[in-house]
């Protein structure tokens, strides 16, 4: 074979061979390429979603925080917040107790609406945790609209629950939000439809000012809210204390005289 030839046969070789590497590294390129697009993506929509979650999960956190709160206020003891500033109250403290404990009431509510009309993107990691969420979410329901042995003091059905959500609900810039306090009391002073779809808790809230009692539905929503508390708030990083009324028995209510405090003490609100 001549020398030519043999040089022309390598050549050959060398330029093939520098094809399928080129080839194969083209291919490379083009899969790293496609993979780091599709992290990207990934990692637009994880941020996406986390800033939704931490729009909606952080507020109806906080909802269910002052809830509870206000719940423990009102129950502890016949000297508890309803006590003293609806039942001993001057005529400005006596209007703010009854409208701001409708007011918590009804921004626990908006933002539970909130949650299910955007239920996926409440993501806390996997399955198990989203069931868990919404099944605490279904219990604190169940104890408002329960019948069982709890007459019909703070009884909210499931679709009266949605209604005052629905009223609730602001619509901004950043999507869906709950309307402020000042808001608030504007429409229950000048909506009557707004107005009478809080009649009911109204007649409650007035009733166990009046005269205290110990209302164990009450105590069952609070119980239920911190179990969603600590769920939401793992490790209590926001909300480390949470006091928990004791357990009643519903057919024999006590005073909770051994929980009395000043309710003007920071948080009594």
């Amino acid at each position: 074979m001549s020398t030519e030839l043999v040089v022309a046969s390598i050549s050959g070789a060398v330029a093939l061979v520098s094809v399928v590497i080129s080839a194969r590294a083209s291919r490379r390129q083009a899969l790293l390429a496609a993979e780091l697009e599709r992290q990207t993506a990934a990692l637009a929509r994880d941020v996406a979603r986390q800033d939704v979650m931490s729009r909606v999960r952080d507020p109806l956190l906080w909802a269910a925080y002052d809830l509870q709160s206000r719940i423990y206020n009102i129950a502890r003891s016949q000297f508890g917040f309803l006590t003293l500033y609806y039942k001993d109250g001057n005529p400005q403290e006596r209007e703010y107790a009854r409208r701001n404990t409708l007011y918590v009431i009804a921004e626990y509510f908006c933002w539970v609406e909130i949650v299910r009309r955007r239920v996926q993107f409440l993501d806390l990691g996997n399955r198990e945790d989203n069931r868990g969420v919404v099944d605490l979410l279904h219990q604190v329901s169940n104890r408002f609209s329960s019948d069982r042995n709890q007459g019909a003091g703070f009884r909210l059905f499931r679709g009266e629950q949605r209604a005052i959500g629905e009223l609730m609900i602001s619509e901004d810039e950043d999507g869906h939000g709950c309307i402020g306090y000042a808001e608030f009391c504007r429409r229950l002073a000048t909506d009557q439809d707004f107005c009478a779809w809080f009649a009911s808790l109204d007649e409650s809230i007035q009733a166990l000012g009046d005269e205290f009692y110990v209302e164990q539905r009450l105590m069952e929503i609070q119980h239920t809210l911190i179990k969603l508390i600590k769920f939401l708030d793992e490790g209590g990083e926001r909300f480390p204390f949470t006091h928990e009324l004791p357990q009643q028995r519903a057919d024999r209510p006590r005073w909770l005289s051994h929980l009395q405090a000043d309710a003007s003490e920071p948080g009594a609100g």
